[in-house]
């Protein structure tokens, strides 16, 4: 990648998307592509934008971030999946639907930054 990582942010509490926005201003070479509070809005998103990673929380009301995960599967080429997320019951899960990543909630901004070189 030549140019800044394009991050899209898929949570559902608005304070959980303001963290991950804060954190990853402070990275070089990283923009936020925008953000989606659910996982149909997500998916509309990833077409628009065409970000290059979701940082993808896993519990949302309606379609969850597995099954994000899952839809992605099926498109052409696309983005890198990072679930952020406070259940650690679902790491095994997210492993087999490609996720380069893992990152437990209360996110810092060290962990995060390993992801995103992950992402990389």
């Amino acid at each position: 990648m030549t140019g800044p990582t394009r991050f899209l942010i898929v949570d559902d509490e608005p304070l959980a998307v303001e963290r991950l926005e804060m954190l990853l201003a402070g990275m070089p070479r990283v923009e936020v592509a925008g953000s989606a509070h659910d996982g149909e809005e997500a998916l509309r998103l990833v077409t628009a934008s065409a970000p290059d990673a979701l940082l993808l929380d896993i519990a949302m009301p309606g379609m969850d971030g597995m099954d994000v995960a899952r839809a992605l599967g099926r498109i052409e080429r696309p983005p890198v999946v990072v679930f952020v997320t406070a259940f650690d019951t679902f790491a095994v899960a997210a492993f087999d639907v490609d996720a380069v990543d893992y990152v437990m909630k209360p996110v810092s901004a060290e962990r995060l930054a390993r992801a995103v070189e992950r992402v990389r």
